[in-house]
């Protein structure tokens, strides 16, 4: 009985460890990654008033001579996220022109990259590993796991109809991906496979973006019809309160201070504008076809 009482002592010291954090307290937020075409650009969020934003950093795939010439020419033409990591010192790179890349801020220096159909999203895990959502394509619709050293050494796949999200929790060592309608959790097994725990049906489908809240209490993802929020604890969905309704939304992400950066699309999947929630905000990107926006984290 004793043992019993220790490990639920233990399991609830650790739930409080990610649940008890304040959106409103300091942290990350003064800074933007927005991406799209073959580009990644860091911009300042400060302002938001739909105006044009002054370019911090850049890195675009087109002039990365450090890639092969197939991929840098043709599967990084449509680049669909972007994700500060390390610290903030590298930024990973989707694209749905067919590749996935780990960028090194300072220097612009490609530290990795591999091939992956309609690639929709990526995420680092335990052991030098990288995970992909392989969205709708011949080869696609799966996760594929790959070595950081050895990209050319794909460990693991799992079919999954439409990965478009995955999204890694340290505290809970799971792995979330979004499908077209259902999110699954995953353990890694051995170190270079996963292994399937659970899946449930989303409050939708089309099943788009997946992004952890900053207290890593809850998921937050989008759908055809809006967005919604998942709870870890009671694994339950609940509609966003007051976030704006639309479509589609592509990317959603909320910082410490409880501010919230958005694409909807406005032509086709694109946008030419980042929006903001709470408060609300807009800049605006004439010259690239933008599909997400991430806020720029350190952490």
């Amino acid at each position: 009985m004793r043992v019993l009482r220790f490990f639920i002592i233990l399991w609830l010291g650790l739930n409080m460890n990610f649940t008890s954090c304040k959106t409103g307290s300091s942290g990350d937020g003064a800074l933007v990654l927005v991406c799209g075409d073959s580009k990644v650009l860091l911009v300042e969020a400060a302002g938001s008033k739909d105006t044009v934003p002054t370019v911090l950093w850049n890195w675009d795939a087109h002039l990365a001579d450090d890639l092969p010439a197939q991929y840098r020419k043709e599967r990084f033409n449509s680049i669909d996220d972007c994700k500060a990591v390390n610290g903030g010192r590298e930024i990973m790179v989707s694209s749905s022109s067919g590749a996935i890349a780990v960028v090194n801020v300072e220097d612009k220096r490609v530290l990795f990259f591999a091939e992956v159909p309609n690639a929709h999203s990526a995420e680092l895990l335990p052991g030098n590993k990288i995970v992909a959502a392989a969205s709708t394509a011949e080869k696609g619709n799966k996760l594929m796991l790959f070595e950081i050293s050895n990209p050319a050494n794909l460990f693991f796949t799992d079919s999954l109809y439409s990965a478009h999200g995955v999204v890694w929790d340290k505290h809970r060592k799971s792995l979330f991906a979004l499908g077209y309608d259902v999110l699954r959790e995953y353990k890694m097994v051995g170190g270079d496979s996963l292994f399937l725990i659970s899946e449930v049906e989303i409050p939708g489908i089309g099943g788009h973006d997946l992004q952890m809240a900053p207290c890593r209490d809850k998921l937050f993802l989008t759908e055809h019809t809006g967005a919604w929020q998942y709870y870890l604890t009671t694994r339950e969905f609940s509609k966003m309160e007051k976030f704006p309704d639309a479509e589609n939304i592509k990317s959603i992400n909320q910082n410490k201070k409880g501010r919230f950066v958005y694409t909807v699309p406005e032509e086709s999947w694109w946008t030419y504008h980042v929006s903001f929630f709470n408060p609300a905000g807009k800049l605006a990107f004439p010259d690239i076809r933008v599909y997400k926006a991430r806020w720029y984290n350190k952490k």
